[in-house]
Order: C-alpha cells, then sequence, then structure tokens
C-alpha cells in the first residue's frame, strides 16, 4: 500500500520501520525535518509538507503529540490533498472528543476515520510489538488492519464509535501508571524500614504475567528512570485526559490525581524527559529518601 506517517517521534520512527520492512511504500513528514534521513536512507521518501505527504495515500498514520497537534495537521491541512477513500488511523493518545471530531471531519471530507492507538513503549514500537486498538466503521477497521500487524503482535478491534478506541486506551494506562505509583509507595516504604525493595520486585514479577508490568517493577527498583521511555511531559498529558474522561462518564480516578500531582512536582524539579515511571522519585523526596529531585536539582 502507499501510506504516509506524520510524526517520527520514538513511537512513530520505530512503527515507520516496520511499514518500510513489510514492503509498503511509504513517505514520512516531521516538524523537524532531519529526523526523516535515517528512514529515507532504508527507502522512505521524505516530505516537506503534510500536504504533499498525503497525496495518493491509501492510509495516513498519525503519531503526533496531542488533540491540537492532530487537529491541526487535520484539518485545512492534510484533507486539502488526501485521497477521498483514503484511511486516516491516529496512533496518538487523544481524548474521546478529539476522536469524534476527527470522525467528523473524514466524514465531511469522504475520507475514512479509525482511531489506532498503540499500548506498549519505543522499544516495542521498533520490534513490532506493539498492541493496536483499532475502532471505527469495521470496513475502514479491516483495512487499516492490514497496516498495524506490520507494527502489532496483538489488534484490538472495536467497531463503532472510535472514541472507544481512545477510552479503551485511557483505561490500559491508568492501569499501568495506577500500579506503578503502588510500586513506588511499597518501595518507599520498604527502604524507610530496611528492608530490601528486591524483595518486593520479585513478588511483583511473579505476579505480574505482561512484561511491560515486570519491567517497571525493576525499573522502579533500579531506579533508572533517564531512558527516555515514556516521558514525564507526555505521561501527564495522558493522565489529564483520563481525569477528564473519566469525568465525562462521572467516575473520580481518585489515583490518577495523585499521579497528577506528583508529576507536577517531577516536572517542576526537572525529570520532564525521565519515564513517567519517575514518579516515585516525588514519594522518595517525601520521605526523606535520596531522590532525583535534589540530584537534579
Amino acid at each position: 500500500m502507499k501510506v504516509a506517517l506524520l510524526g517520527l517521534g520514538n513511537m512513530g520512527s520505530g512503527m515507520a520501520g516496520n511499514i518500510l520492512r513489510a514492503g509498503h511504500e511509504l513517505t514520512v513528514w516531521n516538524r523537524t525535518e532531519s529526523k526523516t534521513e535515517a528512514l529515507a536512507s532504508q527507502g522512505a521518501q521524505s516530505a516537506k509538507s503534510i500536504e504533499k505527504a498525503v497525496v495518493g495515500a491509501e492510509i495516513v498514520v498519525t503519531c503526533l503529540m496531542n488533540d491540537q497537534s492532530v487537529l491541526n495537521s487535520v484539518d485545512g491541512v492534510m484533507l486539502q490533498s488526501l485521497p477521498t477513500n483514503a484511511v486516516h488511523m491516529c496512533a496518538t493518545t487523544i481524548s474521546p472528543d478529539c476522536s469524534e471530531v476527527l470522525d467528523g471531519l473524514h466524514q465531511g471530507h469522504g475520507s475514512s476515520y479509525v482511531a489506532a492507538p498503540v499500548i506498549g513503549r519505543p522499544d516495542a514500537a521498533a520490534t513490532g510489538d506493539l498492541t493496536s486498538v483499532l475502532a471505527g466503521a469495521e470496513k475502514a477497521i479491516e483495512r487499516a488492519a492490514t497496516l498495524a500487524d506490520c507494527y502489532s503482535k496483538d489488534l484490538i478491534r472495536l467497531p463503532g464509535s472510535p472514541s472507544r478506541g481512545n477510552i479503551f486506551k485511557l483505561c490500559i494506562n491508568y492501569s499501568a501508571i495506577s500500579i506503578i505509583e503502588l510500586m513506588g509507595e511499597v518501595y518507599t516504604l520498604a527502604e524507610n524500614s530496611d528492608i530490601d525493595p528486591r524483595m518486593f520486585e520479585n513478588f511483583y514479577k511473579s505476579w505480574f504475567a505482561t512484561p511491560i508490568l515486570r519491567m517497571y517493577a525493576k525499573k522502579l527498583n533500579d531506579r533508572k528512570f533517564s531512558d527516555g521511555g515514556f516521558v514525564m511531559s507526555g505521561g501527564i498529558k495522558d493522565v489529564r485526559l483520563m481525569l477528564s474522561t473519566a469525568e465525562t462518564y462521572r467516575v473520580d480516578f481518585a489515583i490518577a490525581r495523585v499521579v497528577e500531582k506528583k508529576m507536577q512536582d517531577a516536572i517542576k524539579h526537572g525529570l520532564s524527559r525521565f519515564d513517567w515511571s519517575a514518579i516515585t522519585e516525588v514519594t522518595r523526596s517525601a520521605s526523606g529518601l535520596p531522590s532525583a529531585l535534589n540530584e537534579v536539582n
């Protein structure tokens, strides 16, 4: 297929590499053009504008930062050049409301929209081990699934309103950050009470079958957060989407409110580019243990 991918951050670049390796004709665009060079050397075409990137595309994947960046790329920009029979897959974690707006824009244009958020970290994007959530019209989902297979080990199909895909992703992220917060609190109590935190790491690794939670059990114990996995500045955006979505459905995400405050403190102390699991450093600092908050400052 002829594919355009917009946004070459940690996730987008890994997904793009897998799309190329699957043999699709790929055009890439990124706001910082130098980020397209590595993929161009592998056979991708580099476009200087969104409009040029999507000309003739059968599928367009957006891997951008937030609601506004996606809306800005679509309304009056992408839709100027996008073929009417194309499918737009939005892999960005956005609000359900934004997803509905995008769906309306594409319906008015004659193209199709599929909410296609991904679950996994950048290393999973690079190896093709993401889980893709695909929500929208059934025919559009099936076309999107052909491409998502290139960078995903699992596909979750949710026919119907595209916003259901975004709600699903936010619930998964809420589960992950809630468990991270719990583990961080337990590790801090363990260290303050002279119990080796590795004892708890071993328990968590035996309890959690999911590799990502096993990874976080080790990451929190080792306190290695500067690998740039899912950075704090992106994490707080997701947490605020969780809170606003939960409020819409009259649910109190109490742990998310705790996490948001800790993320604000972490960012204030210079940890915006650390993995979002570095919220445990705020817990450590408040309990009097050595913390990256003090080290960065």
